[in-house]
């Protein structure tokens, strides 16, 4: 009789195992899905570092729950890195909005000497249930050229009305949009 029951429990725990849930992998989209302008031959070298805070630098989305917890979604992912994510698609962004641009990072051979250096440093990133997310930035752009400093900072929210996974990997690439909104206006030729 013991030996049924252990030989039961054991395929109890490999069906467990067997039916697991399947990851899901998300990205971050550039904004708007086309770009405004012809692209210019040569554009203005653009060299872009982007940090994130580590709670939510992992593969996992991290949702807030409340003022104070989060919940760490296992099987719902980040297709890369998200620091690296946030980071290529702000660039992409900042040439869409801006055609005269070539944005780079710092691992990225097709930039030589960069006319700007813009340094993003996201202090938070808050996405919610229900397709709504935030970021709240500080960001740094030196002219090279000319030695002009600015910095900046401001929180940028979105959502969606629809409640899924998708959506608020939406909501966050929408936020990193409206930040290349500002941060493209910020960018003037010296």
């Amino acid at each position: 009789m013991k030996r049924g029951s252990l030989l039961l429990c054991c395929l109890w725990l490999l069906q467990a195992c067997a039916t697991s849930r399947p990851d899901h992998f998300y990205i971050l989209t550039a904004q708007p899905a086309e770009m405004s302008e012809k692209r210019t031959a040569s554009g203005t070298p653009v060299w872009l570092s982007v940090t994130l805070p580590s709670p939510v630098d992992r593969p996992e989305m991290v949702f807030n729950t409340g003022v104070d917890g989060v919940a760490v979604f296992e099987h719902e992912r980040w297709a890369a890195p998200l620091s690296d994510l946030f980071a290529q698609t702000l660039a992409r962004d900042l040439e869409r909005r801006r055609a005269d641009l070539l944005v780079a990072g710092r691992s990225d051979g097709r930039l030589g000497a960069a006319a700007f250096k813009v340094t993003i440093d996201v202090v938070q990133v808050s996405l919610f249930k229900g397709g709504r997310a935030s970021i709240e930035t500080h960001w740094r752009i030196l002219d090279v050229r000319t030695g002009k400093d600015t910095t900046g900072g401001d929180v940028f929210g979105a959502g969606s009305k629809e409640d899924s996974y998708a959506a608020a990997a939406q909501a966050l690439s929408d936020c990193l949009g409206l930040l290349a909104d500002r941060l493209a206006a910020q960018l003037t030729a010296g």
